[in-house]
């Protein structure tokens, strides 16, 4: 299985600095054939120095990447299969050690931000919203309001979980859609790694299908898109580019970051 990958990031028109940091890297594992990961972090836009936080995070599973992933891919404890291709149960087995480890990263990250922030008589902090596919199965991850979704030409499904105020007052029934979409809160985050006392990270595993793509983005490339347009422009060439210049004829002064990995 192979993948074709895009990405773009633009400052926007507002913005003195881009705090949106991203990244995509792929390898081959024997007995678990080709494996993707994405990551993208929005650094917090009303704190300072958010350009650190979020590359800091990237940086840090770029890392991981390269150094402890081969570790588990090598774990004795997990089979490899005589078949070449990773069965179901051994891929299991290696996305819940991946999650594992991302949540130690996730800990691990929040504290040194704050200890550097502290150090420095700064506050920053940043969303991430990662990906990563192994076999037929995927696993995401996400803290803050970064979002990834999982698509193909006849539906869209949201697979991470706002932490922001505005999703909190949705689900209790306090806020309509359209209310949330105008709301001046609409940028609060419930958490985020840095400016938080402790950071839960949401995670989402599932199948992988013939023709399936991934979006991950900032929130300055969802918030004026529709399901249709991310269905149909997403996955051109250039399409986050394109989806890009289109949410910012729309008004959006956010900085605005996208990546889509297709099978």
């Amino acid at each position: 299985m192979g993948f074709k990958v895009d990405a773009y990031s633009d400052i926007g028109t507002k913005k003195s600095v881009n705090q949106d940091a991203l990244l995509i890297k792929q390898a081959k594992a024997a007995g678990y054939g080709n494996i993707c990961m994405g990551v993208l972090c929005d650094g917090m836009g009303g704190l300072s120095c958010g350009e650190v936080a979020s590359s800091a995070f990237v940086n840090r599973m770029d890392t991981w990447f390269k150094t402890e992933l081969p570790q588990l891919l090598l774990d004795r404890n997990i089979t490899e299969p005589l078949k070449g291709t990773a069965d179901i149960s051994s891929t299991g087995h290696l996305l819940t050690k991946v999650e594992g480890q991302w949540k130690k990263v996730v800990t691990e990250m929040n504290d040194r931000l704050k200890v550097y922030g502290n150090e420095n008589g700064i506050r920053l902090g940043t969303t991430v919203v990662a990906i990563i596919i192994v076999g037929e199965e995927y696993m995401t991850m996400n803290v803050g309001d970064s979002r990834a979704y999982r698509f193909n030409k006849k539906q869209l499904a949201q697979v991470s979980h706002d932490h922001s105020y505005v999703q909190q007052q949705l689900e209790l029934g306090r806020m309509t859609e359209a209310e949330a979409l105008a709301s001046d809160k609409k940028s609060v985050l419930l958490q985020c790694i840095g400016a938080s006392e402790s950071v839960s990270p949401d995670f989402f595993t599932g199948k992988i299908e013939n023709n399936m793509n991934f979006l991950l983005c900032s929130d300055g490339l969802w918030r004026k898109l529709v399901e249709k347009e991310i269905m149909g422009i997403a996955p051109q060439r250039n399409g986050i580019k394109k989806l890009t210049e289109m949410v910012m004829k729309r008004g959006e002064t956010d900085n605005i970051s996208g990546l889509i990995i297709s099978i």
